[in-house]
């Protein structure tokens, strides 16, 4: 593997799109990746281009989001090392439905289209993963649109009750749900801005639900939170 580096292959290695592939064909598609390195804020894809490439995070982050007519931008998931991007898009042949930014500094490997097919074709394992991987992102879109309709405390306790039970911490004072990022980038993710999102905490602190600290909050009634974020809150 002397021409192929080694963090972008550990990040081909890594995605999900192709885990049965061998390491063989990994390679090989890490030597058809175009590397580029990126500074934080640079526009990756923008809505509505022509998608020809698909994307792998190798290291740093970057988002997805639509940017909607009020200039609100909804951010429809965070991508980090190993996480594959604009991949439904890439393989249908279509356009961009989202744009992708680099939310830190980043490296992305790109791969043409091709590159995947002839994964495919030559190791006919592979489709089942593709399949399987791309049919739960359409599903994972979709709940995220679904939950764009409900209001913003509705959207963040349904947030914070996925945290909680992802890796939530019990301790005297409740239960410890870190909130994963900054609360600007939470509010991107919950289609508002920050301020609505002060009001949203607000109201869960009032209602005796949460008590809200700097990086995390201290869930106190864990039922009420998942009521909420339901969209069935009485």
């Amino acid at each position: 593997m002397a021409d192929v580096r080694p963090d972008v292959f550990a990040a081909l290695r890594a995605t999900r799109l192709w885990r049965a592939a061998d390491d063989e064909a990994v390679e090989e598609l890490a030597r058809r990746a175009r590397v580029d390195e990126v500074p934080r804020g640079r526009i990756l894809a923008s809505e509505g281009d022509l998608s020809t490439l698909l994307g792998v995070v190798v290291s740093g982050r970057v988002k997805v989001y639509h940017l909607a007519a009020d200039g609100r931008q909804l951010t429809f998931e965070t991508a980090g090392a190993g996480d594959p991007v604009g991949a439904i898009a890439a393989l249908a042949g279509s356009r961009y439905p989202a744009t992708i930014e680099a939310a830190t500094d980043a490296t992305i490997a790109w791969l043409p289209r091709e590159a995947v097919l002839d994964l495919v074709e030559s190791q006919p394992q592979v489709a089942r993963s593709l399949i399987a991987d791309l049919a739960t992102r359409v599903v994972n879109f979709t709940a995220v649109a679904a939950g764009l309709s409900m209001d913003v405390p509705s959207r963040l306790a349904a947030y914070l009750f996925q945290r909680a039970l992802a890796g939530g911490r019990t301790t005297p004072e409740g239960l410890v749900v870190d909130l994963g990022m900054s609360k600007g980038e939470l509010a991107s993710s919950l289609g508002t801005v920050p301020e609505t999102l002060s009001r949203a905490l607000a109201r869960l602190r009032d209602e005796g639900v949460l008590e809200v600290r700097t990086c995390d909050v201290v869930v106190k009634d864990v039922g009420a939170l998942a009521r909420l974020g339901s969209g069935f809150d009485d």
